[in-house]
């Protein structure tokens, strides 16, 4: 019982100190390029010691590694909440979820994409990866296969210009103009 305890409050405490430390980073990140940011100076803003931000982390981009991977592990948990092939009525909630989930971080997101070109191309191999992984796609055509592609390429292409300021357009409206389009191949 007691060992239990204290690996609940060893847990929490790295978990607290790892949110320090992203927190941290983010704000200088805001500041200054990923390379220009020292140990030092993120410990110091994350008051934590040097030796404990590499008891947690290699090094700065260990840490934006880290921080990109949380990002992905939400928009799967995300993705895989609604199935979005079962019921044409979770692709509605899954392009709601999508976009409320990226307008509530739309600082973050930019500020991401401002520091890795790479992260909006990241999400559509994941996102591509998942629509094909679906089990409706058990035997999926080449055909199908860029069909996936295209669709999950212009979704993002179209998050990219609404997160950039090229739409201006609410949420909800986004969300349902996306509905609409996706529901365009659905037959």
């Amino acid at each position: 019982m007691f060992i239990k305890r204290r690996m609940n409050r060893v847990d929490r405490r790295t978990i607290k100190t790892r949110t320090a430390i992203k927190s941290a980073f983010l704000a200088i990140l805001k500041e200054k390029s990923i390379n220009k940011i020292t140990i030092s100076e993120l410990s110091e803003k994350a008051n934590i010691g040097r030796g404990t931000f590499y008891l947690h982390y290699h090094d700065l981009y260990d840490l934006y590694e880290s921080i990109e991977q949380d990002l992905y592990a939400e928009l799967v948990e995300i993705f895989d909440e609604f199935s979005p092939y079962i019921l044409s009525e979770n692709l509605v909630a899954l392009t709601n979820e999508i976009t409320a989930y990226i307008d509530k971080k739309r600082e973050f997101f930019l500020l991401l994409m401002g520091v890795n070109g790479n992260v909006l191309h990241k999400i559509k191999e994941i996102f591509n990866e998942k629509v094909l992984q679906d089990e409706c796609y058990a035997e999926i055509s080449a055909y199908e296969q860029l069909e996936a592609l295209f669709i999950v390429s212009g979704t993002i292409g179209i998050l990219e210009e609404w997160l950039q300021s090229g739409l201006d357009m609410p949420v909800a409206q986004l969300s349902s103009t996306l509905h609409e389009l996706l529901m365009k191949f659905n037959p």
